[in-house]
């Protein structure tokens, strides 16, 4: 059986597909990467979080114990007590 050749054409088509397969094996590799990265921030952002809870809740219990129970105006700092 004799070699046959492909058309000019069809050989750079298959040139063509095998180029746009390995951009979209690329394209996967960066997209793990930047979910890996993701990830990472996001666990960096729940504990700042976590940190943030505890320091407003550390400094809520300074003020109910220095000023009593009550509501505060952010605006003005006025303590409305609680009934």
């Amino acid at each position: 059986m004799e070699d046959k050749l492909l058309e000019k054409e069809e050989l750079q088509t298959l040139k063509d597909f095998r180029i746009k397969e390995e951009n979209i094996i690329l394209s996967f590799g960066q997209l793990s990467y930047q979910r890996v990265q993701l990830d990472e921030q996001e666990d960096d952002l729940l504990d700042f979080k976590k940190k943030f809870d505890q320091e407003r809740s550390t400094f809520a219990s300074t003020l109910t114990t220095k000023y009593g129970n009550g509501t505060i105006d952010i605006e003005t700092g006025k303590i409305t007590p609680t009934k």
